[in-house]
């Protein structure tokens, strides 16, 4: 990330502006990749080698993580962009409560079935969250379905097949904890897409809105199942570690969350989306690096089947934004310019077709 953020600050001083704005896009991917993996390898640690016996208490850990977050969010929103915290409508509150429980209880999965399984098998899992996403939107009507679609979620759901039967050490509860995860995660986005993606709320002030929900909707979990765990917080020396052992994650989500929405931003979603599917190949690589992992034939040819299956969707999506914004060029500005050619040139014996009406016409054809 040094390298290229230098880099990138001598091509801006020498005049090349396309050079800087790559280099701008390979930093935000470096830092990207740094952060997420280093977050999937800490929080594995954590729950199973902490102490000498793991993390006890995952589902508390979790909800303390949606706590930070929320505050982390309101210190970025009050000291940074020196504003009090905003206000904004019933509607998008109601919104973001519900994406904020999703997102607790997906990342409350995800942590629990490190419990279970290896880095790289939940990896390879959570390839399949967009089958979940693009399911969970046909049925809403926020993802419109076609053939190219159910093409390419077969086979993602080939690959993740094969990656699965590939498991020397499969284990069912870690495998439906990382699915209950991905139904989470795909209910998160699709109806973040439906209710927040029209309104005027920025993503740090959602993660604020969010926080509140997604600490409540694990509280009844702890209750339930660590209440008797988290009594030895109670002693001081236990507490402080603690909350120094949980300060480095919360800050490595909350920048995370900057860069993902930078980097949307200077690029789009599509580019996120294929920058994904590589980091998936990364982090099974750090895993197998930190951890001693292994990973079969069987579950690399799962991976990369599944891999290529979100590239083509990554394609066919692609293919139907071309495709909408032709229909829009078509069929809605060229007959408008049409029109008004007509009636510059109404009442002139002879008159030369001009290129919007014969761009007209032959989108009409």
């Amino acid at each position: 990330v040094l390298c290229s953020e230098v880099a990138r600050l001598l091509a801006r001083r020498c005049g090349a502006e396309a050079l800087a704005q790559a280099l701008l896009v390979s930093s935000l991917v470096c830092g990207w990749y740094s952060v997420s993996i280093t977050l999937t390898l800490y929080n594995k640690w954590l729950v199973s080698s902490w102490q000498e016996g793991g993390l006890k208490y995952p589902i508390f850990y979790t909800m303390t993580h949606m706590v930070m977050k929320g505050c982390f969010s309101a210190s970025y929103l009050v000291c940074v962009r020196r504003r009090q915290l905003p206000k904004t409508k019933a509607k998008l509150i109601l919104g973001t409560a519900v994406v904020g429980v999703c997102t607790g209880l997906d990342v409350a999965a995800s942590n629990l079935a490190f419990l279970y399984i290896s880095v790289t098998f939940f990896t390879m899992l959570k390839s399949a969250s967009l089958i979940f996403i693009l399911i969970l939107g046909a049925i809403t009507c926020v993802e419109p379905c076609s053939l190219g679609v159910i093409g390419t979620v077969s086979v993602i759901c080939g690959g993740i097949f094969l990656a699965s039967y590939g498991e020397a050490e499969f284990n069912i509860t870690g495998f439906w904890l990382v699915i209950a995860s991905e139904v989470f995660a795909a209910m998160r986005w699709v109806v973040t897409q439906m209710v927040l993606q029209g309104g005027k709320l920025d993503s740090m002030t959602a993660v604020f809105y969010m926080s509140p929900s997604s600490s409540m909707a694990l509280v009844p979990l702890v209750l339930t199942l660590e209440s008797q765990k988290v009594d030895c917080l109670e002693r001081p020396d236990q507490a402080v570690q603690y909350l120094a052992m949980v300060f480095f994650p919360g800050f490595l989500a909350f920048i995370l969350l900057l860069v993902e929405v930078q980097l949307v931003k200077e690029t789009s979603s599509l580019t996120l989306s294929v920058f994904g599917n590589l980091k998936s190949i990364v982090t099974i690589l750090f895993a197998i690096i930190v951890f001693g992992e292994k990973a079969s034939a069987m579950q690399w040819l799962g991976l990369l089947i599944a891999l290529c299956g979100m590239l083509a969707y990554s394609h066919v999506k692609k293919r139907k934004m071309a495709v909408d914004a032709f229909a829009v060029l078509g069929y809605e500005t060229l007959p408008d310019e049409e029109r008004d050619d007509d009636d510059d040139e109404l009442g002139s014996e002879r008159g030369a077709a001009s290129p919007a009406s014969v761009g007209g016409s032959r989108a009409e054809a």
